[in-house]
């Protein structure tokens, strides 16, 4: 449950990166090459992104995950390369699945919680707090506040603007993009847009508890928004602690043909539902 979990988050980061996009000249595809590794470390998880008409695939390393983003249908389709299986949802179904099953490992763990002594019990509950987790209404709404720096850098071979977010006075994230990566040929913003306002809403509707959630999101919609219109991301920096960070970057932009059979899910693979999907994990 945790891995489906943790892997629809990682979906809806990978959405957010594909909005945007002005170029000037008109292709019929783009490969891009991506890799995300915690700041000093010399180990990346690399990424292969591809884009054409409206339909985005990104592919980890060695092929193991597979997400794809049909933004004509407003589907996503999911695969799991150790059982050859893959599902196709839209984003109010994949948020649903994803609360059925916090709400029942949340059941499971009240149970067997219920079995241990107080000291124990008291003892967990006060970790668990201390991570923020089932914790419902701690949560303040964010100050975000955007910084467009000036400051231009080349990345993979396109001139990339940087800008900074920060969270309650904090530098929170940087982020460089580029306005000449992807045409509006290959990727409708307005397709884009209408199809991240329905995962926002979901994500918004479905959270369990927190309060301030709705307006953290309309506040993160807003400023994100503001940097997406400006291009591409080519980096993101994710300061996800003082010393800490989580780097994201495109090394390598290709333009080139892209079949349309490239969006499908692999051969031999077989379609179940979201339900046999959950069980599975």
């Amino acid at each position: 449950m945790d891995k489906f979990i943790f892997r629809v988050c990682v979906y809806l980061v990978v959405s957010v990166f594909i909005i945007g996009g002005l170029a000037r000249v008109v292709f019929a595809g783009i490969i891009m090459e991506q890799v995300g590794y915690e700041k000093g470390s010399s180990q990346k998880n690399k990424e292969t992104i591809y884009i054409s008409k409206n339909k985005v695939k990104s592919v980890s390393e060695g092929g193991h995950e597979m997400t794809i983003f049909d933004l004509n249908t407003g589907e996503m389709t999911l695969t799991n390369d150790e059982k050859k299986t893959y599902v196709v949802a839209k984003p109010e179904e994949l948020f649903q699945s994803a609360q059925d099953a916090m709400a029942k490992a949340k059941a499971q763990m009240e149970e067997e919680m219920s079995k241990l002594p107080p000291e124990q019990r008291a003892k967990i509950e006060e970790m668990m707090k201390s991570h923020g987790i089932n914790h419902p209404g701690a949560s303040k709404p964010e100050d975000l506040t955007l910084k467009a720096t000036g400051t231009t850098e080349n990345i993979a071979g396109y001139s990339s603007r940087k800008f900074e977010v920060y969270k309650n006075g904090k530098l929170d994230r940087e982020i460089w993009t580029s306005k000449d990566v992807i045409p509006n040929s290959e990727l409708d913003p307005k397709k884009m847009a209408d199809y991240m306002k329905e995962m926002q809403r979901m994500s918004a509707k479905f959270n369990p508890g927190k309060e301030g959630a709705v307006s953290d999101l309309s506040e993160q919609t807003k400023v994100y928004n503001q940097i997406y219109e400006t291009g591409f991301p080519m980096r993101s920096v994710d300061h996800f602690s003082d010393s800490g960070a989580y780097i994201e970057e495109v090394v390598s932009v290709t333009k080139t043909d892209i079949p349309d059979k490239e969006f499908q899910p692999p051969a031999g693979f077989k379609k179940i539902t979201l339900q046999e999907m959950m069980s599975s994990e």
